[in-house]
């Protein structure tokens, strides 16, 4: 895809609402959707209301959402006692090979 670019479509929430936002982002090349703060909320059953959308939508995005549930597992890194960066870094490392162990565990049954 030489000289191609992809459009990128950046969608925010009400709080984002701003031209200073909005031209930040068509700066770096994204088609902003920003609904508008002063127009309220449709209730739930206008068809005019846009379904709510999980990240499970993008393939991507759904193994995201999979990786932070397995390491949310890990107390250790939800509370995260550890002060020092180096600390956690090196928990979540421990904690990334234990659940591909797991997994491969799992696999060689």
């Amino acid at each position: 895809m030489p000289d191609e670019q992809i459009e990128q479509h950046l969608c925010l929430d009400r709080g984002y609402a701003y031209a200073e936002c909005q031209q930040i982002a068509e700066e770096h090349g994204y088609i902003t959707h920003i609904p508008d703060k002063d127009k309220p909320v449709p209730a739930p059953e206008d068809p005019e209301r846009h379904p709510p959308r999980r990240w499970r939508a993008a393939p991507f995005w759904g193994v995201v959402e999979v990786a932070d549930s397995w390491f949310n597992r890990f107390r250790r890194l939800l509370i995260r006692w550890e002060k020092l960066a180096d600390n956690y870094l090196g928990f979540v490392e421990l904690a990334a090979c234990l659940i591909i162990w797991r997994k491969l565990e799992s696999l060689s049954r």
